[in-house]
């Protein structure tokens, strides 16, 4: 694992990171490739839809743990890094047979999420609705709500960081890549936008490495990602209401913050070519 010292990268402005005022044919083109490391677009969600999410968080939501999978001989682990959640993911069915009350519960609070949101955000739409249509525009076979087992996913969950806690994550750089058990996925992209960014801190690194493997990513004891690939990271400081768009399969982190609060609204993005852009999380 690394270290506390391993994640102080000077800010860049670097030619990796691309930010545009709307999101565009060509620059996704360039995240596909590898030939940037993310996509930036400021003042993607209203201020209006960012203050609706952000007060229904602090009055009535029930936040849980998302913790983060790795495989351990031959076994799904969960591990917290210091993220939490509104909303059941994925994940949370890694490791569990076909039909199991895990997988149930993740399809029916799919269904109550997508409700929730939806009314929170009225009269506009949600961010991470806006984000599908957009790319439903602009890229030549769209973007669709994912159903890798026949129903519709949850697209958009809700992720919060608290001081107490968020330097859990900047301690472990990690990656995150859809077993092959649910679809075979040539690249795994993950949006976030940001309702709520702490005053300092709380910056996103990712590391300018190439993506790894499935196969590789399997082979990962604890999270232990080799050191070689680890030494050229790049650090950016989210924005509120902005969009920030990575592949989670470079290894990527989230550095601690001592006050405020850092929520997202978040969904993982799978791309094969020729296909249209798949959304969950």
């Amino acid at each position: 694992m690394m270290d506390h010292t391993a994640l102080n990268p000077t800010l860049s402005k670097s030619a990796k990171v691309i930010d545009l005022n709307y999101l565009d044919t060509s620059s996704l083109e360039k995240l596909i490739s590898g030939a940037v490391l993310a996509i930036r677009v400021p003042q993607f969600a209203s201020e209006k839809t960012s203050a609706q999410l952000s007060h229904t968080l602090d009055e009535t939501a029930t936040l849980e743990q998302y913790s983060h999978e790795t495989y351990e001989n031959g076994r799904v682990v969960q591990h917290f890094y210091g993220v939490h959640r509104w909303g059941t993911p994925f994940n949370s069915t890694y490791g569990k047979a076909a039909g199991s009350d895990a997988q149930h519960k993740y399809y029916a609070d799919a269904a109550h999420m997508r409700s929730v949101i939806d009314s929170i955000c009225a009269p506009e739409k949600p961010p991470i609705q806006l984000l599908m249509e957009q790319l439903q525009d602009i890229w030549p076979q769209g973007a669709v709500a994912a159903a890798f087992q026949g129903q519709p996913m949850f697209c958009g969950i809700i992720r919060a960081m608290f001081p107490e806690t968020a330097h859990l994550s900047e301690k472990v750089p990690h990656v995150d890549c859809l077993p092959l058990s649910i679809a075979e996925l040539e690249h795994q992209f993950s949006a976030n936008i940001y309702i709520e960014t702490p005053p300092a801190g709380g910056e996103l690194v990712i590391w300018d490495t190439e993506a790894f493997a499935y196969d590789e990513v399997k082979r990962f004891e604890g999270a232990q990602l080799p050191e070689h690939r680890l030494q050229k990271p790049l650090r950016i400081q989210p924005r509120k209401n902005e969009l920030v768009i990575i592949n989670t399969r470079r290894p990527h982190a989230i550095c601690g913050f001592d006050s405020g609060k850092r929520i997202s609204m978040q969904s993982f993005i799978g791309y094969n070519a020729g296909e249209p852009f798949y959304f969950w999380c």
